[in-house]
């Protein structure tokens, strides 16, 4: 893998954070962002096309659940590849990223690594043999017009479900809750020249944080295990020279020791001292700013913020500021918690202890480089910006308390 100059990267790499909708749809062929540095004529061309997918919680009843015979599994000798180095990246990201707020850190499983990889590796069977118009990357189903490549035709199927998948591996934390983050992206370079496998990993798990229902699920205080894999693949019926795929699937598990773990208090993420978090969210499914009328491709919000308070049964988040200590403005907030959860009465409906602050960055311009028409003409937070966050909490209608943290962003990503 090639190198890229130093005064090109933040703008290479930040082009892979766009979080496309899936649960049932693919990525949109070249929907992504070309960036355009005006100082460098011969700056590569780079197009992001990612998946990132919804997590998902699965909690089987028996520890020593036989495999489910709903669903042959397929015994291929296919290889199975990983880039261990790139998936640890990602893993230390995200344990940074909760011992950083007062989480537990997250040690490597490999039972559950085992699993993660062999998904991974399912969905780019997909995507190198395939160019799909419909595909979950979190369900292993056959899809009619992919049929060779899906099911148990592919060589890495595991189960259809990721709970089908956790038991056909006879993985013993499964009873205890796990999680599934998945991530997918091709990048395009006019001259052939790609970022390193872990860099790209490492703004993958960057992407994911800025995600509010994927950064709840990576927040769980009851997680102590991760297992990740992450596999490359070129792209199908795309230039092999100028194009370079890649898949991320994390993992996450409590254990015995940890099932029953919280916190004191009210936690959230970032919280004081968090660095490097990206400036702006793209798009997400299951969609954050549902029923607002807002296209997040075109009008992103920026780094959100998770508030989650597990000692109380109900807390109302008030009185909020989002402050550029640089410029000394405001940022104007969208509060989502149980009183105007789009999602109440589905599996992603926030309880009424929890809430999600989110950054309206419509006025701001913060993109440093020429956009293109077609793209976004905001680029989210400020780069390399130190923000306050402060807000009232009413706990279970009763006690008033007070948060306030700085956190900073990293550079821009487009």
């Amino acid at each position: 893998m090639a190198n890229i100059p130093q005064n090109n990267l933040a703008i290479v790499l930040f082009s892979a954070v766009f979080l496309t909708a899936c649960g049932g749809g693919g990525s949109d062929s070249d929907n992504g962002s070309t960036a355009n540095d005006p100082q460098n004529e011969t700056q590569e061309e780079v197009v992001s096309e990612p998946i990132t997918s919804a997590p998902v919680t699965a909690t089987p009843d028996e520890q020593d659940s036989e495999p489910s015979d709903s669903v042959p599994i397929n015994e291929s000798n296919a290889p199975t590849e990983n880039n261990p180095q790139a998936a640890l990246s990602a893993n230390n990201q995200f344990s940074l990223a909760r011992t950083s707020c007062g989480l537990g850190g997250l040690s490597v499983d490999t039972a559950l690594d085992d699993i993660a990889i062999k998904h991974a590796n399912y969905i780019k069977y997909v995507y190198a043999n395939s160019t799909p118009t419909s595909f979950n990357a979190h369900v292993e189903n056959k899809i009619n017009d992919i049929s060779g490549v899906t099911g148990t035709n592919n060589p890495f199927f595991g189960g259809l479900d990721f709970s089908d998948r956790l038991s056909n591996a006879n993985y013993r934390n499964a009873q205890y809750g796990a999680t599934e983050n998945i991530a997918q992206s091709v990048y395009y370079s006019s001259a052939g020249s790609f970022l390193k496998t872990d860099v790209v990993a490492t703004s993958m798990a960057k992407s994911l944080l800025a995600a509010p229902y994927h950064l709840r699920s990576l927040m769980l205080p009851t997680s102590s295990v991760v297992g990740t894999g992450m596999v490359l693949y070129k792209p199908d019926a795309k230039n092999p020279a100028l194009n370079q795929g890649y898949v991320l699937v994390s993992h996450a598990s409590a254990t015995r020791a940890t099932k029953d773990k919280t916190v004191a208090g009210v936690f959230t993420y970032p919280c004081q001292g968090v660095t490097g978090t990206v400036t702006a969210l793209y798009n997400e499914s299951p969609n954050p700013v549902r029923g607002t009328g807002r296209d997040l491709r075109t009008d992103p919000i920026g780094q959100p913020v998770y508030v989650s308070m597990p000692s109380a049964n109900k807390i109302k988040v008030s009185n909020i500021k989002f402050r550029d200590t640089q410029r000394n403005t405001n940022v104007p907030i969208q509060l989502i918690d149980f009183e105007n959860d789009p999602y109440v009465n589905t599996n992603y409906a926030l309880p009424a202890n929890e809430a999600f602050i989110l950054p309206l960055t419509d006025a701001l311009k913060s993109c440093e480089v020429k956009r293109s028409a077609d793209q976004s003409q905001q680029c989210g937070l400020y780069g390399n910006t130190k923000y306050q966050v402060s807000f009232d909490i009413l706990v279970d209608d009763k006690n008033l308390e007070n948060k306030s943290f700085t956190f900073t962003t990293g550079n821009v990503n487009y």
